[in-house]
């Protein structure tokens, strides 16, 4: 069930730069600090993003944040619904010409 998933904005630079490719396990349990790859409810593009937990009376939620501040950071919870797609377990960069 693992998958790859390409990089294709700035959103998370200057970590993760168009065309690198992060390979996601949807069995890994996200923790506070990972990289995460989420939906939003209503079929957003898969993002990935930097996990951060977060305890609300009435239940979870979780906010994820981009590295770059130019994109907004997004919050999933049962006002904002959404989905954790999986955990990034690996990075690949490869060089470019």
């Amino acid at each position: 069930r693992v998958f790859a998933l390409a990089i294709e904005d700035e959103s998370m630079s200057p970590e993760f730069a168009p065309g690198d490719h992060v390979i996601v396990d949807p069995d890994v349990a996200p923790q506070a600090g990972d990289f995460v790859v989420a939906r939003s409810a209503d079929g957003d593009a898969p993002a990935l993003r930097l996990y951060r937990a977060l305890e609300r009376l009435g239940g979870e939620a979780a906010e994820l944040v981009p590295l770059n501040a130019a994109w907004p950071t997004r919050q999933i919870d049962r006002r904002q619904p959404g989905r954790i797609v999986g955990t990034m377990v690996e990075h690949r960069r490869y060089r470019r010409p």
